[in-house]
């Protein structure tokens, strides 16, 4: 069915994730039969109002088959890369391609680090989502990003940033200054929460102060505003000034056994400086936490702002199909090109499950027939044992990819 025409005539494609639906590892063949779909429902763009962005590890992850043809797409301005070093990696560059001709984004991902930044990421009909139905083909669909923890933590950063900024201009960014922020990522992030956190260390640093003109006696004989360390060294000399006129002035057997049981006004005054310095300790014990506190909350601010950095897949772990000692031992076993026996267990989007000696592999549709039927039920059937080729180890997922014999990987795409 075709759809009406969009308002906007620009679309920025996320070449590494449509590649990469439904699917480990990227595929330049899905890739490009999305695009092709796209254009035929969405009959108010062309080929020349599609940019592809697709991260700088593409060329090393797609089958090597592929690799000739991606090389001549780059080489031709049909796919573009990121540039070196670019804060947010592909993701940035895309929403900043978007933002700047005013284009859709066609992509399944949310985008989450970059809410607080890119509010326009949630306007009607910018953002649109395609997936491959088996038999049917590539369906698209408009869509609103997924708010998740993520985009909680920048949103909320966000805000803090910005009551910051009122207080005066150091915080503030506007003009040309604001687009240089944007481009940067998550600089704007890092600077607001740096100010937060000097605002709070002042804060501490005042309750310090407070709290040593607090202590008369820790203090005496010094000002109430000068450091603790003062106040000890004065006590520390006065009670040795005593010390020594008391040594000088009693001599005598009777002064001796007068200080060993009663209790003389030097241990009065030594009880007194223990109990001070006590006193002392735990106060700053006190402003230290405080500080601590005051460090912490700026660490993890910074925290907050480096994890939006982080890639998406940071952004997941794979999920792991066999248990480390099975795929340890298929892999000692089995290598690559092998021929082994598998037995058919369950059938999947893209193919079907295969049980080699308790090992549970994966053999993809292009693997069953040339061309690749659509559903693995047309070639094989649940329970039938037959043999099959090793052709790949994926060791993130502990997986082992397999085809039938004669039938190689890339075929039919």
């Amino acid at each position: 069915m075709e759809q009406d025409l969009p308002e906007r005539r620009r679309i920025v494609v996320d070449g590494s994730n449509i590649a990469t639906e439904g699917r480990s590892l990227p595929s330049l063949a899905q890739l490009d039969e999305a695009i092709r779909s796209f254009l035929e429902e969405y009959r108010g763009f062309t080929t020349s109002d599609v940019t592809v962005v697709v991260d700088a590890s593409f060329g090393h992850r797609i089958d090597p088959s592929e690799v000739t043809a991606y090389e001549q797409a780059l080489e031709h301005g049909e796919m573009i890369t990121p540039p070196a070093g670019a804060h947010g990696r592909g993701d940035g560059f895309i929403l900043r391609i978007a933002e700047k001709s005013g284009a859709l984004v066609l992509s399944n991902d949310s985008f989450q680090e970059f809410h607080a930044e890119r509010p326009w990421l949630f306007d009607p009909g910018r953002l649109i989502g395609g997936k491959p139905v088996p038999g049917v083909g590539w369906i698209f669909t408009p869509r609103t990003p997924v708010r998740g923890a993520k985009s909680r933590s920048v949103t909320k950063s966000s805000r803090s940033g910005r009551s910051g900024d009122a207080a005066g201009p150091a915080g503030s960014i506007d003009g040309d200054d604001q687009a240089g922020a944007e481009s940067d990522g998550a600089t704007p992030r890092r600077a607001t929460k740096a100010t937060s956190a000097a605002k709070t260390a002042k804060v501490a640093n005042a309750a310090k102060a407070a709290k040593t003109a607090k202590a008369p006696k820790a203090a005496k004989g010094a000002k109430a505003d000068e450091p603790v360390k003062a106040a000890k060294g004065a006590k520390a000399a006065k009670a040795a000034k005593k010390a020594e006129k008391t040594e000088k002035t009693e001599k005598t057997e009777k002064t001796e056994k007068t200080k060993v049981t009663e209790p003389s006004g030097s241990a009065k005054t030594t009880k007194t400086t223990k109990a001070a310095k006590s006193s002392k300790t735990a106060k700053t014990a006190k402003t230290a936490k405080s500080v601590k506190s005051a460090k912490g909350a700026g660490s993890q601010g910074a925290e907050a702002s480096l994890e939006a950095d982080k890639p998406e897949g940071s952004r997941r772990a794979p999920e792991a199909l066999n248990d480390p000692m099975t795929f340890l031992t298929f892999v000692a076993d089995h290598p690559v090109g092998s021929t082994l026996d598998g037995t058919v267990v369950a059938y999947t989007s893209h193919g079907a499950h295969i049980d080699v000696g308790g090992m549970l592999c994966h053999v993809p549709l292009r693997g069953l027939a040339r061309p690749a039927p659509k559903r693995a039920r047309q070639v094989l059937a649940k329970g039938e044992t037959r043999p099959f080729v090793l052709v790949s180890l994926d060791a993130a997922r502990r997986r082992a990819e397999l085809a039938v014999p004669g039938v190689g990987p890339g075929v039919g795409k």
